[in-house]
C-alpha cells in the first residue's frame, strides 16, 4: 500500500489505477479477498482525495 501511495503523490507519470491494480494483484497473493477489497477501497479513496487525474 505504501508504495502505491507514494506512486500516487510522488511520480505522476503513473495512472493512478495502474497503481493501485498493482497493489492489488499483490495483495492477491497474501490476502484474503476481504482483505483485498478493502486494500482496493482505501487506495482508491487515497487517490480520489490526494490527486484525482484518473
Amino acid at each position: 500500500m505504501r508504495v502505491c501511495m507514494y506512486e500516487v503523490l510522488y511520480m505522476p507519470d503513473v495512472p493512478n489505477s495502474a497503481a493501485i491494480n498493482e497493489a492489488v494483484e499483490i495483495a492477491k497473493k497474501y490476502e484474503t479477498p476481504e482483505t483485498v477489497k478493502f486494500i482496493n477501497g482505501i487506495l482508491g479513496s487515497f487517490a480520489r482525495q490526494e490527486c484525482p487525474q484518473d
